[in-house]
């Protein structure tokens, strides 16, 4: 919630470089359509642009693209930050509703496995294994398998790929590579995943058990958010019950959030009717 109203020549401006960004080089006439904007509008906000170094114009076809100076406004942006942000008080809602605690973890390309973006774990008493930015294997966690049971096959097998060069034994180990064309379908089909209970034996002393579900944005798999249970708070199939609905529920909200994040600029821009030129 914004104090004041936005600027609607500003929205407007971003919604241009954005046309450009996704769809250019167009010409003016071009981006007026796909902006629904007066072309004199379009054609002062691209000059506003070119001003500024972030637009050229090319003088023999008349077209409008983005300069490299575009890429200066990503600088700053940090994807699991602004994650963080969005899942933080949603994961918060959920320890409230179901007792326990929660982590959401992200992919990072060069562990080649998943790392802690945010954990309630501590905070509610739970002092285990699992500081922030640790690395998770992903043959054996549950948000390991919650996270490769969702991503396309492709990008799926090149990360296996890679993984097979490691030389940890949760990454290693024949038995579970073994297994994991049916712990993928297995996930698929239930929706969530387990971690294994070797892996839970020897980083947790079988202390407690984990379950993950994926946290899907347009389709595709952003994070994986799980929750540990205590072993001797009851019979996991009956836990299981009670928690998974509210996990997979708090996974969906994130990724509603994340999604409304990303085009909030876009459709504030859309839903301003354009001033006369």
């Amino acid at each position: 919630m914004t104090s004041f109203e936005p600027v609607k020549a500003v929205l407007r401006a971003l919604d241009v470089l954005r046309l450009l960004n996704e769809e250019g080089p167009l010409t003016t006439s071009m981006l007026a359509g796909r902006a629904n904007l007066p072309q004199p509008t379009v054609i002062r906000l691209l000059e506003t642009l070119m001003a500024a170094g972030y637009v050229y114009k090319d003088p023999e076809t008349n077209v409008y693209g983005v300069t490299a100076r575009t890429l200066e406004l990503s600088r700053g942006f940090d994807a699991n930050s602004r994650l963080v942000q969005i899942a933080k008080p949603l994961i918060e809602e959920l320890r409230a509703r179901i007792g326990w605690p929660s982590s959401l973890a992200v992919y990072v390309e060069a562990d080649n496995g998943m790392s802690i973006a945010y954990t309630n774990r501590e905070a509610y008493g739970m002092s285990m294994p699992g500081r922030l930015g640790a690395r998770l294997p992903l043959l054996v966690t549950s948000v390991g398998g919650a996270f490769l049971s969702n991503l396309p096959p492709q990008e799926r097998d090149a990360i296996l790929a890679r993984l097979k060069g490691s030389h940890s034994q949760w990454d290693s180990d024949p038995e579970y590579w073994g297994k994991l064309d049916t712990k993928i379908a297995t996930v698929q089909a239930n929706g969530y995943a387990l971690a294994e209970e070797k892996y839970l034996e020897v980083v947790y002393d079988s202390r407690i058990w984990s379950v993950a579900v994926p946290v899907i944005v347009e389709g595709r798999v952003a994070a994986a958010l799980s929750t540990q249970i205590i072993r001797h708070a009851g019979q996991p199939r009956r836990l299981l019950t009670q928690v998974l609905p509210a996990l997979t529920q708090t996974a969906a909200d994130i990724g509603s959030r994340l999604m409304a994040d990303a085009v909030g600029t876009e459709a504030v821009a859309r839903r301003s009717l354009p001033d006369p030129a």
